[in-house]
Formats: C-alpha cells, sequence, structure tokens
C-alpha cells in the first residue's frame, strides 16, 4: 500500500471524473444553509505539481485536465457549468495570467476550498509520506478565512476511522471513499466500511471512486454496490467514463463514481457533463460514458 503515491495519476481522466462529480455534489448540497461534515477517507497529499518528477513520468495529466483545459479554450461556448467550476478550483492554485495549469488540487484542496464557514473538513491519510505533505499543503491552504478548528487530519486507516465520525452533529454529511485499490483488499474494505457506515448514517452522500479493469475484483464492485444499495433500500447514481480502449492501449482506460443518496438533480448536470468529457478526453471510438440511476 505505501508504494501508492497519487502524484503519479494527478490530474488524470480519473480525477477529471472524480472531481466534477465531486463539486457538482458538494455545491447542490450547499443549498441548504446547514452544516455539512466533509469527510475524505484516501486524503492524499492534498496539491500536486504537475510539474514534478511524478507527474511527468506518468504524463497522466495530459490525458486529463490538461486536455480538458485546451479543449475548453477551444471551445468556449459548449462548457457545461460543472466543468467550469471544476476549472474554476483548479485555477486558484494557478497563476492567474497563466493560461497552463501547474498545480493540481487533490479531492482534499478542492473540498477544502468549496466548503463553507459552518461546514467541517475530516481528513484521513495513513501514508507516511503523504500524511506530513497533506498537513503542510492543508494548513498553507487554509490562511485566515477559516477556523482551524473546522479542519482536522488524521494519520489513520480511512476505511476504519470513517464509522468513527458519523452520524455527524448536523445529520448532513458527504464522504469520499478513493482508495487506491492497488491493494486488491480495498474492494472488499469499501464494501465493509460502507456497512460500517450505513448502521450509523443512511441518510449520508456517499461518493465512491472506482477503477474499471479487466479484473474479478474491479469488475465485481458495481455490482456488489448495486446488491449493498438494492438491500438497504439506498437509491444510488453510477457514472462512467472511458477515454480509450482497454485493450489497444496502455494504462487505465476507464473509472466510474459510485454516489448512494446522490444529492437531487445530480444527475441532471452529469448527464450534461459526460458526454462533453467524451468528447474532450476521448482518444478512439471505444470513448464512451454511461449514466445510471435506480430512482
Amino acid at each position: 500500500m505505501f508504494s501508492y503515491r497519487h502524484a503519479f495519476h494527478a490530474g488524470n481522466h480519473a480525477d477529471v471524473l472524480k472531481h466534477i462529480t465531486l463539486l457538482i455534489g458538494l455545491e447542490l448540497l450547499k443549498k441548504k444553509e446547514t452544516g455539512i461534515t466533509l469527510i475524505d477517507t484516501h486524503a492524499g497529499a492534498g496539491i500536486y505539481s504537475l510539474e514534478g518528477d511524478y507527474a511527468i513520468k506518468s504524463g497522466e495529466a495530459s490525458e486529463g485536465v490538461l486536455r480538458l483545459a485546451s479543449y475548453c479554450t477551444e471551445n468556449p461556448n459548449e462548457i457545461p457549468d460543472g466543468v467550469v467550476q471544476y476549472l474554476h478550483e483548479i485555477a486558484h492554485l494557478n497563476h492567474p495570467q497563466s493560461q497552463s495549469i501547474k498545480t493540481y488540487p487533490g479531492s482534499s484542496q478542492l473540498l477544502l476550498q468549496a466548503m463553507r464557514v459552518q461546514d467541517q473538513l475530516k481528513l484521513i491519510e495513513l501514508h507516511t509520506t503523504d500524511y506530513p505533505n497533506l498537513v503542510e499543503n492543508m494548513t498553507v491552504s487554509q490562511g485566515e478565512y477559516r477556523p482551524k478548528r473546522s479542519v482536522q487530519i488524521f494519520q489513520k486507516d480511512g476505511f476504519a476511522q470513517l464509522k468513527a465520525y458519523l452520524p455527524p452533529p448536523t445529520r448532513r454529511g458527504l464522504c469520499l471513499i478513493d482508495p487506491s485499490y492497488e491493494n486488491k483488499d480495498d474492494y472488499q474494505f469499501v464494501l465493509t466500511a460502507l456497512k460500517d457506515a450505513i448502521k450509523r448514517f443512511a441518510t449520508g452522500a456517499y461518493f465512491i471512486w472506482y477503477p474499471i479493469l479487466q479484473r474479478r475484483d474491479a469488475t465485481e464492485l458495481p455490482h456488489q454496490l448495486a446488491e449493498f444499495c438494492k438491500d438497504h433500500h439506498l437509491p444510488y447514481l453510477q457514472a462512467e467514463l472511458q477515454i480509450k480502449s482497454q485493450i489497444l492501449t496502455e494504462g487505465l482506460a476507464a473509472s466510474g463514481m459510485w454516489v448512494i443518496n446522490p444529492p437531487w438533480q445530480l444527475k441532471e448536470q452529469l448527464a450534461l457533463c459526460l458526454p462533453f468529457l467524451v468528447k474532450a478526453l476521448g482518444q478512439d471510438d471505444y470513448s464512451r460514458y454511461e449514466l445510471t440511476a435506480n430512482d
């Protein structure tokens, strides 16, 4: 597990899907004034350099956020609101007069930027290198505009720790579960963490990212999540994005977001964003999206 560093993958197409879905969901939840507890179970380092050795070595951002930004520059009149919001949040960390994206915000940084004064943010990261980087990045990012007590950072196992923060005091919460799945046990850990969480807080919004791979544990996870939601009578939304052939090309070609108790209108907004992302990021005829819900 400790060999995984998200810096290699920051800003790739999976991040694009994950972070657009996350930001839209949070904005919809913020329509009510009551504070929200935001939980990121695998917070990473928070902020990533796209000019660093890791990002340059993988080159994955060029298939994701960099390709998206270039497409949006060339097609400014087509951009859906959810994509505009996403690029706006990224712009906070980059020079306002520069057209290029050199720094990429991870999910923890995006949540920090989008949260309100009445919201609470709990970030969990076990990695021995990423954790101190997360603490440093979040401390610098907070500045003076938000009380420090509203952001808490823990070096713990996010799967095991999630239930400790549930239910939130206001009974409003958004939980992002985003492991690397480098450890094949992560697929089962996701389900176990959800079972424990739902027992304590059945009405929370749970955002689960997953890779789409040609291996049994990966292909089974969406089916297991569907059965879980059916057994617990939970509404869900499933969004998937594929940018290239899984067989004819290298690297991750597709990923998905599974949202339990999706905020109202999330499906409608993603229905505008996903076709746009296929056009912007698609590399071949295998590019596609899927958007389903059990409502």
